[in-house]
């Protein structure tokens, strides 16, 4: 089970357990179609959309806040060696 070229495929052997333990089944979704929303529009929208309303903050996001805190600080820095 799960075996390619002689090493284990983990991706197969977490999957066959998510199955085995119910998987999709135990959704509350399950077996409902998707609202019309999901699939209109901008699907990379609908998803950073999705994303953020359950709090996940990409990388790339985070890195950006950082860079952006890091400049506002050297900015300040910057203006009390001016005064």
């Amino acid at each position: 089970m799960g075996k390619e070229h002689g090493h284990v495929n983990w991706m197969d052997q977490i999957f066959k357990e998510y199955e085995r333990e119910g998987g999709l089944k135990n959704d509350p979704g399950f077996g409902k179609p998707l609202p019309e929303s999901a699939l209109s529009g901008n699907i990379y929208d609908n998803f950073l959309t999705k994303a953020k309303d359950a709090g996940f903050l990409p990388l790339w996001i985070k890195w950006q806040k950082e860079i952006r805190e890091e400049l506002a600080e050297l900015v300040r820095l910057k203006k009390n060696e001016w005064n």
